[in-house]
């Protein structure tokens, strides 16, 4: 038994090497052969036969001309091929593993002799691709589950594909939670282009362009999977609809024997080391305790036949239990600065900061009881804070603690699975799936209060046909329907508002407060999604062709809930001044007409390839992709937008709005493509028997999710934005709703003000004072570039050599690149500033372009990128061994990363200055120079004729995964001008000088970027030093708030660095299982293994997240270019997204039994 299971394992893990040869669709494969006899001849005309081991479905063929064959179109599995012919004897292949999308190369050569032989599956043992050359990755069932995978998460694999790069920036595949988006990126290409296949069928979330991750964000069900392919630079056409990666995934099936497994995987807080950050705050009487944590993930198997060779059935469930640990740092009001507020709320007093007077407010002080009453109890360590009133090195304002907090979330999924095999020339699947679960969405480290959840099901059907009409004409029809729904808001709601109606947050690194209020603000958003697809693939050979033809066709219908975004006012105060008096800087509310609109899109797409192969050593294939992506069409109107680029647009004030602005529409652009051709070719040609080269050149075309509806939905007049507030443009400075002179009163008498104007057409500029920069009615603009929108796409290219090493081993590099072009962006047209004139360019002096609106975002698709990498990708086998080790060396450059929608980083995405688009070209988010990815698995051999020996020193195996990279880029940036109430605005008020726009620091040549140990008054408890303060200056002094040197057109513009200047601390992670197998009695194996993620304990630091340069000599913001936490890996056993410290090491423990 242990002999057998050993030659499993290793003939799984070689089979992960296999490349494609004839690409196949997303839930078929393909054998394929050469017949010849002993003098070299082909042997035409032999009858061929392929029967899966397991169930026993059986296919025949014939031999053409040149003695080749092909069955297109087969099930993924294990398959056994005969060839018998006149005049020779019978020939029969060893089991050969077909993986999903993959094409396996069988060769025989045929003896005159009449006895029967077995010939050797040369795509087992030989490891060169001459078919197609495509770069791709596969794992069977078995490497699956013998590689450790943190969270057991589908898309974990595709970290070990060949030009992968895991995210570590801060991955989240929830839409409002801090950090970037995408688990995985290759080749300097968006990470939120990459297609997620399970059985055919498109398992992406349409609005966000990721991977689907429901309560836990883990895309469970990886014991449900029989195989995996990652597959890039896919220069077959038939590969989908997304421009980077298509991971196709296949589900399990019953076969002719029941078999199954159940199993569990427990982990505890017991078993996991501290948070590296957890007691850098602990004072003698404050001491943080390591929050308690556990996790529950269980499930079973079972599959077996419902009638022999024909109709089989498959099951399986998977539950998963976690409580949540999160630990996060806070920085809060001391007491004393608490009872020094309550005092001056009553007085009023003198902003030192802007200069400005700001009123007393009385009426405050029960908001402010409230509010200080939602605080947890004191203790920690001091922040110095600018304008500290008290306290040494103004010290006495603020303390910093980790806090340590407890959350839970649940999920289970149910897989159903039947095949049937109707007969030779006739099979169909269907596979029924349901995901229920609650998911702790956001926890917040204020107060539970503010915590939010949301339910998350889904369900999904899908079905494969698969009918052969001749041995060289194979069709395969593939339909499938799912639907799935993802509201958030907190439980209670309207008690919660009730506590407190307001979000209130810092809007400048100088007062570091920690929001209070939590998501609030966010609530309720959501969607419902129901998709609908159909699939249809045809394989024709004839001779040395292989023609393809296919269709895919996707309808989406999506319940937006994201219009509930913005009704809960967001308050913010820029110094602490501000704070102090009660005074909002700005306070911003949203107006929907309606709290969900109706959206919809769909995508269909032809393609024709023909893969040729004009000697046996040489493969051509080429193709054509056409796609056609519908307009975005909202069923009730709600959509509002310019008719065209808002620079074109007349800017008279005394225009009405309803002149510029198209309401009621229900096109989301004014015109997409009618067809984007997508056309791609690529060979593979063997120099010696060892040696082969390959390259390839194709179009992508990419599809932009569909969040961007969210951009016309939220446009005036349905869904209008009034910012009120010192630096808002309706007025009002009470931070609190409902006091006299209440910035958030202002916005909502501006809406009521601006519905009447609207209604009964009249002008927002009415009533404008001589020199205001805007009108008292300005509203917030989404806009579109002009006429047909142009989609983005991308050139991608590869040229490599592939060497055998021996007879296990192999050796490939490839030079791949790849060219970026109309990638999406978004530029803020309508800003203007108050410093001086000449200052800030290119913003206007005192009054913005267009004086009837607020912020004016267009979105473009001008973009464009470029990426060169050197990818080494090695295999190699030694007995009980198995190595696989990817290396990159790589640069890419671009103008916005990510798909421009949604940032990769936590530092975000930043629009251009407008009209100065190349000035962002620079390191992408995702550049880093060294990445290596690599797995391993060592069968322990051991060999004993005593049974006790070979149970306790028997079925021993270590598997050991390691991600290294180098730092990831960042931008430092200024800090915000706010100098006597002036400074660089969007039209409602909004600073753009900050994360939505390059407002870069000014470098200091000469001195070193970076500094690893403390500097005094920035290096607080708590942070570790990155960046050299004196290696940056801000063109704003964060002391008086204007520029560095006074204000003038020389000293007042933005700085001399430019975008990703700087890079973050480099990553480093090793996973590990140990494994220990007691065979029961045949064909029942019970399994234990010790799970180690991040099994040294090595902590990797995250970004640094205050990057707002200070004044060396002078004053520099306390944690500048410091680092705080640590970073997560972007799947782990406490799910993506949900705050759960998964950075420490972490033991697990699974149970299984296989049967």
């Amino acid at each position: 038994m242990r002999f057998r299971t050993f030659l499993a394992i290793l003939s799984v893990l070689t089979a992960v090497n296999a490349k494609t040869s004839r690409a196949q669709s997303g839930t078929s494969s393909a054998l394929t052969g050469s017949i010849n006899d002993a003098t070299g001849a082909v042997v035409p005309n032999a009858t061929v036969k392929a029967t899966e081991v397991s169930t026993g479905a059986a296919r025949t063929a014939r031999s053409n001309a040149e003695g080749r064959f092909l069955f297109a179109q087969v099930n993924p599995g294990t398959y056994r091929i005969s060839v018998e012919t006149e005049g020779f004897g019978r020939a029969e292949s060893q089991p050969s593993i077909v993986a999903v999308g993959q094409t396996i190369a069988v060769n025989f050569t045929l003896k005159l002799a009449a006895t029967s032989q077995t010939v050797e599956v040369t795509a087992q043992t030989g490891l060169l691709s001459l078919e197609n050359p495509n770069t791709s990755t596969t794992l069977e069932a078995k490497a699956i589950e013998n590689l450790p995978n943190p969270g057991q998460d589908l898309t974990y694999i595709a970290q070990f594909a060949q030009g992968a790069l895991m995210n570590t920036a801060g991955s989240s595949n929830d839409a409002k939670a801090a950090g970037g988006y995408g688990n995985v990126e290759f080749n300097g290409l968006p990470a939120t282009s990459n297609g997620y296949i399970l059985d055919g069928y498109d398992t992406n979330d349409p609005w966000l362009g990721l991977n689907i991750g429901l309560s836990t964000n883990l895309v469970i069900g990886l014991d449900a999977v029989q195989e995996a392919t990652v597959n890039t630079n896919s220069f077959s056409v038939d590969q989908g609809r997304y421009a980077v990666a298509q991971v196709n995934y296949f589900t399990k099936s019953g076969t002719n024997t029941f078999h199954g497994d159940a199993y569990e995987i427990w982990n505890g807080s017991l078993f996991n080391a501290e948070d590296y950050f957890l007691h850098a705050n602990d004072t003698a009487d404050n001491s943080a305790k390591k929050p308690r944590s556990a996790v529950n993930e269980f499930g079973a198997n079972i599959g077996g036949p419902i009638r022999r060779d024909r109709l089989f059935f498959f099951g399986h469930y998977e539950g998963i239990r976690i409580a949540l640990p999160l630990v996060s740092q806070i920085t809060l009001p001391t007491p004393a600065y608490q009872q020094y507020v309550l005092g001056q709320l009553a007085t009023g007093g003198t902003d030192l900061v802007t200069g400005s007077t700001l009123p007393a407010q009385p009426a405050e002080i029960p908001f402010y009881q409230k509010m200080f009453s939602l605080l947890p109890a004191s203790g920690g360590s001091p922040v110095p804070i600018v304008g500290c009133p008290f306290g040494t090195d103004r010290d006495g304002c603020a303390i910093q603690r980790q806090a340590s907090l407890n959350n839970s979330d649940s999920e289970n999924l149910i897989v159903v699975k039947i095949d049937h095999t109707i007969n030779s020339n006739n099979s169909v699947w269907y596979r029924f799936q349901q995901d229920l679960g609650l998911q702790a969405a956001y926890t917040d480290p204020v107060n539970s209060v503010f915590n939010s959840y949301s339910p998350q099901p889904q369900r999904t059907l899908v079905a494969g046909y698969t009918h052969v009409f001749s041995s060289d004409v194979v069709n395969q029809f593939n339909p499938g329907a799912s639907w799935y729904s993802s509201i958030f808001e907190p439980n209670h709601y309207s008690q919660v508002l009730g506590n407190f109606p307001i979000v209130l947050a810092s809007g400048s690194d100088s007062v570091p407060f920690t929001t209070i209020g939590g998501n609030d603000n966010t609530y309720p958003q959501g969607r419902k999604v129901t998709q609908w697809q159909i699939n249809d693939n045809l394989t024709l050979t004839h001779e040395e062709h292989t023609w393809k033809f296919g269709m895919n066709t996707r309808r989406l219908d999506v319940s937006n809930y994201d219009l509930g975004e913005g009704t809960v006012p967001t308050v913010t105060f820029n110094d602490l001044a501000e704070f102090t008096y009660g005074a909002a800087y700005t306070a911003s509310q949203s107006f929907p007409v309606s709290l969900k609109e109706r959206v919809s899109a769909g995508n269909l797409e032809y393609y024709a390839m023909d893969s040729y192969k004009p000697t046996a050593k040489t493969t051509i294939t080429y193709g054509m992709r056409v796609t056609w992506n519908t307009n975005v069409t909202n069923a009730r109107g709600l959509f509002s937008r310019e008719a065209g680029s808002f620079l074109d647009a007349s800017h008279e004030t005394d225009q009405p709005l309803d002149k510029v602005v198209l309401g009621n529409v229900h096109d989301l652009f004014a015109g997409t493509p009618l067809f984007v051709y997508q056309p791609r070719v690529s060979f593979a040609y063997r120099l010696m028997r060892t040696t082969a080269i390959h390259g390839g050149f194709g179009v992508f075309n990419d599809i932009i999710p569909m969040q961007i509806a969210d951009l016309a939905a939220m446009n005036a007049p349905n869904d209008p934005t009034f910012v009120g507030g010192i630096g808002g443009q309706v007025g009002g400075t009470g931070i609190a709703p409902g006091v006299p002179g209440s910035a958030v009163d202002a916005a909502v008498g501006a809406n009521d003000s601006f519905q009447t104007t609207v209604h009964s057409g009249g002008n927002p500029c009415v009533g404008i004072q001589p020199g205001a920069p805007t009108c008292p009615l300005a509203v917030s603009l989404d806009t579109f570039s002009g006429g047909t929108l142009k989609t983005p796409y991308y050139y991608q290219y590869n040229l490599g050599i592939e060497q055998q090493i021996g007879t296990r081993g192999s050796l490939r590099t490839d030079f791949v690149g790849t060219r970026g072009l109309h990638e999406p962006f978004q530029v803020q047209l309508n800003g203007y500033q108050t410093v001086c004139d000449g200052c800030f360019a290119p913003f206007p002096y005192q009054r913005p372009l267009d004086q009837r609106f607020g912020n004016v975002t267009e979105f473009r698709t001008d973009a464009n990128s470029s990426y060169a990498g050197l990818q080494i990708a090695y295999a190699q086998q030694w007995r009980g061994l198995t190595l696989h080790g990817n290396y990159t060396f790589s640069h890419c450059l671009d103008e916005v990363s990510n798909g421009g929608l949604l940032a990769f980083s936590t530092q975000g995405l930043m629009s251009p200055l407008p009209g100065e688009l190349n000035r962002q070209y620079a390191s992408c988010d995702y550049d880093v120079r060294h990445n290596v990815s690599a797995y391993g698995l060592y069968q322990v051999p051991f060999h004993s004729g005593h049974p006790f020996l070979r149970q306790m020193f028997g079925g021993w195996s270590v598997s050991e995964t390691a991600i290294l990279h180098s730092g990831l880029p960042f931008s430092v940036l200024s800090q915000p001008y706010i100098a006597n109430g002036n400074g660089v605005f969007q039209a409602n008020g909004a600073s753009t000088v900050q994360f939505n726009a390059p407002a870069y620091a000014n470098r200091v040549p000469g001195v070193p970027v970076y500094r690893k140990n403390s500097v005094a008054g920035v290096t607080v408890a708590g942070t570790k030093q990155w960046l050299n303060p004196e290696a940056f200056i801000s063109v704003v002094d964060p002391t008086t708030g204007a520029c560095e040197g006074g204000d003038s057109p020389a000293t007042c513009q933005f700085g001399n660095s430019v975008r990703n200047t700087v890079r973050g601390p480099h990553y480093t992670n090793s996973d590990l299982y140990i494994t220990k197998t007691f065979p029961i009695k045949e064909g029942i194996t019970i399994r234990l293994d010790a799970q180690m993620f991040n099994a040294f304990n090595h902590p990797n630091f995250a970004l640094p997240s205050e990057v707002e340069a200070g004044v060396p000599g002078g004053s520099i913001p306390a944690r500048f270019g410091t680092v705080e936490s640590i970073i997560s890996p972007p799947t782990g056993l406490l799910g993506v997204g949900l705050g759960g410290d998964s950075s420490p090491r972490m033991i697990a423990f699974q149970g299984r039994i296989e049967f």
